[in-house]
């Protein structure tokens, strides 16, 4: 009898222990975060290669990365070795090439660098060498029109769709600057479908579905080309598919969505659908840690970068690759911190400017400031 029951736990006792080993190995090659890699500004400063504040980061098809030193009204580049390309470029005002607060950067298919001037109200788009070519909007309400414009993505077709914060809507505008759509159309302020309260971040993904960082309503809205409203998810909290004023969305290569979760200082990671998959990052000034994050983005490579505007710093990410295996026996990743680097001049040769856009009529020259606007 007593044999028996030894038997019956040694087999209870495997096959408890068995069904949790299966379980790590398909935790372990799930969804995991990506691994960090490095982080780019050390230390809040005005050199080349230091920042104040960087708010926007962009990554060109070669693999270059553009950073939007936004307390410093400047945009610096840097190589894929995150070497230093060329003198920054910008400077604070309201000029043409100037910025008072800028906060997003995106390029479009033709390799412009568009920058939202926040507290210029407008957008600015300049070539690699940093050359303006163009702006546009104002100080208004009116179609076309902004009140502090933040997140910025572009369509298959070339439209470009801003987050125009504290005018609580979305603008779809055409390749020559006319608007063609408008959310919500009545630009009324709200906790419905199709209504926001200071969205900041807006992307794209391949089928053209429209993702809306509705900040202040602490979750995400999902619309076709049209405006249709499709999805939402998230509330206020700190818990996965929670948020803390999401400031900026990145559809990856794989049509993953991640969501800069910045009051909670963290990345959430979704599918299209919105289900939660994986999380990274927490409060603090180590690697892989944020205070305040802003925007997110990929390069041709992969690798993530965002913009630790708190810290003062960029932080580089390597996704895992599918299958990949890691352990998640604990709320934080074991991970390695290599030094922080610090770039060195290298030159580029100089690419063709296109031609000028027209220039609309600017808003009175503000003071800048070292640190983005809280909208």
């Amino acid at each position: 009898m007593n044999l028996q029951k030894v038997i019956i736990w040694t087999l209870a006792i495997t096959l408890v222990l068995g069904v949790c080993f299966v379980g790590m190995i398909l935790v372990g090659q799930g969804e995991g975060p990506p691994t960090y890699e490095t982080a780019l500004g050390p230390r809040p400063g005005s050199l080349p290669g230091e920042f104040k504040s960087p708010t926007g980061v962009a990554v060109d098809s070669s693999g270059n990365l553009f950073v939007l030193d936004a307390g410093n009204g400047r945009v610096q580049r840097f190589s894929p070795e995150l070497k230093i390309l060329q003198e920054p470029w910008g400077q604070p005002g309201s000029d043409r090439g100037q910025f008072f607060n800028p906060l997003r950067l995106r390029f479009n298919a033709e390799g412009l660098l568009y920058v939202a001037d926040t507290g210029n109200h407008r957008i600015q788009f300049f070539n690699a060498e940093g050359n303006c070519l163009g702006e546009f909007g104002s100080l208004g309400s009116e179609p076309g029109q902004f009140s502090h414009p933040v997140g910025l993505d572009f369509d298959s077709k070339g439209n470009l769709w801003v987050a125009d914060a504290d005018n609580h809507r979305v603008q779809k505008i055409g390749p020559a600057w006319n608007v063609l759509l408008m959310i919500p159309s009545d630009g009324s302020r709200g906790n419905l479908t199709n209504q926001f309260r200071s969205p900041r971040g807006v992307a794209v993904d391949s089928l053209d579905n429209v993702f809306v960082a509705d900040t202040e309503n602490h979750r995400i809205q999902r619309f076709t080309q049209d405006g249709t409203f499709l999805a939402t998810w998230g509330s206020y909290g700190k818990g996965p598919g929670q948020f803390d004023r999401p400031t900026d969305i990145l559809v990856d290569r794989d049509q993953n969505i991640y969501v800069v979760d910045s009051g909670n200082n963290r990345v959430q990671k979704f599918s299209t659908q919105g289900l939660f998959l994986v999380e990274f990052g927490t409060a603090g000034s180590a690697g892989g840690q944020f205070m305040g994050p802003e925007q997110i983005t990929q390069g041709p490579d992969g690798l993530i970068y965002i913009a630790d505007a708190g810290n003062h710093r960029v932080q580089r990410y390597r996704p895992r690759t599918p299958g990949q295996f890691f352990e998640q026996d604990s709320p934080f990743m074991t991970e390695t911190r290599p030094e922080i680097q610090q770039p060195q001049p290298e030159p580029e040769p100089a690419q063709p400017s296109p031609t000028p856009a027209a220039e609309p009529e600017l808003p009175p020259t503000p003071q800048p400031a070292e640190t983005p606007i809280d909208l």
